[in-house]
């Protein structure tokens, strides 16, 4: 068989270059809009004030499924000045010294099946801290091998140690998942944790940004992988996020991404327009 050679013309050649310069050029263009530290939102690891009583600690970028995203530590001061840690992140002596001086840290909260992971460390440094979980946590095989020892288990009745201050409530899925969602009265603060993410494109590494973007993600809403697991839950997760979204709070915090930090009743509307 005779073996055949391609030549490609000149002016081919000149258009398949411009096009690869013109690619390169975009591509730095773009890579050079990238945050320094993507996927975070600095400062990090120090809480920051975002209401009378609540601090945000973010963190990160943690890598899960691939993708590289920013995380956050919810911290509320309950009426007696004792800490409740909301979804703890990586633990370190400055931050819990940070912690220590806004008041006594006594409360952990594992808020759903898979914000857990950094909660040995925290309790090995805070002994006497109740260790508050979602249902279904203490089941998990990784949470038995890991040592994690939880005291109690949510619910959709606050308990007495901040029902003065905050009400909770169960949004439970299928698959296993289930969330507990916490309203500061105060400040009409409702605390999340991934029922609703809102990730900045611009933040986010280039293939992180393309799935954030095609799962909802991006979009201040529940991301649609979420949504699958949930509707399993049928009617009584409706309920339930029908009764949690007319609570109405004025700023929603979460745990990826860029917070309400006003209008939440009409921004957790549209958030759950899907349900």
């Amino acid at each position: 068989m005779t073996r055949r050679s391609y030549s490609v013309p000149a002016p081919a050649l000149t258009a398949i270059a411009a096009v690869a310069a013109a690619g390169a050029l975009a591509g730095y263009r773009y890579a050079s809009r990238r945050p320094v530290a993507p996927a975070t939102y600095p400062p990090l690891d120090l809480p920051k004030p975002f209401a009378e009583d609540i601090w945000v600690v973010d963190s990160g970028p943690i890598h899960a499924g691939g993708l590289t995203l920013p995380v956050r530590m919810t911290v509320i001061r309950l009426d007696d000045g004792a800490l409740l840690l909301h979804s703890p992140i990586s633990y370190t002596p400055a931050l819990a010294a940070a912690l220590e001086a806004l008041g006594p840290v006594r409360h952990l909260v594992a808020p759903n099946v898979a914000h857990w992971t950094y909660l040995p460390r925290w309790q090995r440094a805070f002994p006497r801290a109740t260790l508050w979980a979602a249902p279904g946590l203490a089941e998990r095989a990784q949470v038995r091998r890991a040592g994690l020892r939880i005291d109690s288990v949510l619910g959709d009745e606050a308990p007495s140690a901040w029902g003065g201050a905050v009400d909770q409530g169960v949004i439970e899925g299928g698959a296993g998942f289930r969330e507990t969602w916490f309203l500061h009265r105060a400040t009409r603060t409702l605390v999340l944790t991934d029922l609703v993410q809102n990730l900045e494109p611009e933040r986010l590494p280039a293939i992180t940004a393309l799935v954030a973007r095609a799962t909802r993600g991006t979009a201040g809403t529940t991301p649609l992988y979420l949504r699958a697991a949930l509707r399993l839950g049928g009617e009584p997760m409706r309920a339930a996020i029908t009764s949690m979204v007319a609570l109405a709070p004025e700023r929603v915090v979460m745990a990826h991404g860029a917070p309400f930090t006003s209008g939440g009743a009409a921004r957790l509307r549209s958030a759950f327009a899907w349900v």
